[in-house]
């Protein structure tokens, strides 16, 4: 009994340890509990709040500490989140260019901000 056991917790923590996510959707987290999600096993990627399974699927993504903006697929319009306030607008590209706080984030396409971030670390 105890054999198994030991067998058990052996396998788990090959599991827990490996890159694998057998345990979830593929999401990596961004900050303040908001992650970039691929969707199904696909080339499209969702923006998803704390606590939330489903999201925003975006086209484009970007981030400085503490703001994440992203522009959901097909939309003109912007998703600014400041982290530090837990606080989400839309605004649109004329003002994202205008503001200086925005024109300073880099904007990437969904899938290149996905291969820069890490499957087990938090931006910040």
């Amino acid at each position: 009994m105890l054999k198994d056991f030991y067998r058990i917790a052996a396998l788990f923590l090959c599991l827990c340890s490996c890159e694998a996510n057998f345990f979830g959707p593929d999401s990596r987290e961004l900050a303040g509990g908001y992650r970039l999600k691929r969707v199904s096993d696909s080339n499209q990627f969702a923006l998803t709040i704390p606590n939330q399974s489903g999201g925003l699927i975006i086209d484009e993504i970007g981030w400085h500490q503490p703001f994440i903006i992203a522009r959901a697929s097909g939309s003109n319009s912007w998703e600014a989140i400041n982290t530090a306030r837990s606080h989400r607008i839309s605004i649109s590209d004329l003002e994202r260019k205008a503001d200086p706080v925005y024109q300073s984030i880099q904007i990437e396409a969904a899938e290149i901000a996905w291969t820069k971030l890490n499957r087990r670390k938090r931006l910040w």
